[in-house]
């Protein structure tokens, strides 16, 4: 007979000594190896899947010395997210994360770029800034207990603003591909992550900030169709192209939709420039144009209609626009 702590050759597995393994991963859990452990830990599921004893108990194990490792004071800043958390899903959270510390007048976020972190701000300040008419003026003022980077984190958009830390900053930070794996080990929690930023951003802030773009040229409601090639980092124009539907216009952007079977594709066009088509019949008369322009933001409504938001490298004519716009009415 085989025990938990014996392995028979003949069951398509090879020989284990659950042990001698299982000791290994106690001792790597208690370094705070934690990588190590979990490794062990998948070698002896896949190696002695009966030895549900010690399989248990090694995740059991590998938890708790997680637990015991928790930065006590980020818990205590950030207790209403850690507060709703199972003891896994904090675990999940926290070792997913880097902890970083950042001298004063470093830059975290650049507006208009692109970004895939989050960051929890546990000490010192950070100012947001937003470049409006040639200058930068300071929109606020973050500290301890603050989001920074939710928008773009939480959708598929560039950064809103600029954050250049104002001292000495401590903060956690969360790159979206370090959740890929949350899915499996901690359903949901990805989800829950959302919904704090949603309800403890500065999603509010953050509309006010980027209707300041806006203000000058204001936008239209246009449709039509559009044509919009790919182009590649040494600037040239590509023949992969994607046809798509005017939702509205403006003379320095626009928004249409577009169909897309996955959500990383849309996210991968995330600030790629694009050689846009335009054609529309005014007056009985064919206006085309083409711009070149930026993809600053992909938002989506339901199964695999996407809006495609672009911001052009320059300004159209007023008269086209007005001509276009005119032609709707």
């Amino acid at each position: 007979m085989s025990t938990s702590s014996e392995k028979s050759s003949n069951d398509g597995h090879k020989s284990v000594d659950v042990p001698a393994l299982f000791a290994a991963i106690e001792a790597a859990a208690e370094k705070r190896d934690f990588s190590t452990a979990e490794a062990l830990r998948s070698e002896l599921l896949q190696q002695a899947p009966e030895a549900l004893t010690e399989i248990i108990e090694a995740a059991e194990i590998i938890e708790k010395e997680k637990a015991a490792g928790l930065d006590t004071d980020h818990l205590a800043i950030w207790d209403q997210l850690y507060s709703n958390l199972s003891l896994e899903e904090k675990n999940a959270l926290f070792y997913s994360m880097k902890k970083v510390v950042l001298p004063p007048k470093k830059i975290i976020l650049s507006h208009g770029a692109y970004n895939t972190r989050l960051f929890f701000i546990d000490s010192g300040k950070v100012t947001i800034v937003f470049p409006h008419k040639g200058k930068n003026t300071v929109l606020a003022q973050l500290g301890p207990g603050h989001l920074l980077g939710e928008y773009s984190f939480t959708s598929i958009s560039l950064c809103s603003a600029t954050a250049v830390t104002h001292s000495d900053v401590q903060l956690y930070c969360l790159e979206n591909r370090a959740t890929d794996g949350w899915h499996d080990q901690c359903p949901g929690l990805y989800e829950k992550i959302i919904d704090f930023c949603v309800k403890h951003g500065s999603f509010e802030d953050i509309s006010r900030w980027k209707s300041l773009e806006k203000r000058d040229k204001p936008r239209y409601s246009v449709t039509g169709p559009l044509k919009g090639y790919l182009i590649n980092k040494e600037g040239k124009t590509t023949e992969t192209y994607f046809r798509g539907e005017l939702t509205d216009m403006s003379r320095d952007g626009c928004a249409f939709e577009i169909k897309l079977s996955k959500k990383a594709t849309a996210r991968a066009l995330l600030a790629r420039q694009l050689l846009l088509q335009f054609s529309f019949i005014v007056n009985q008369k064919k206006i085309t144009f083409d711009v070149v322009g930026k993809i600053v933001k992909v938002s989506f409504f339901m199964h695999s209609d996407y809006c495609v938001h672009i911001k052009f490298e320059k300004p159209i004519s007023k008269a086209v626009l007005v001509k276009i716009v005119s032609q709707e009415e």
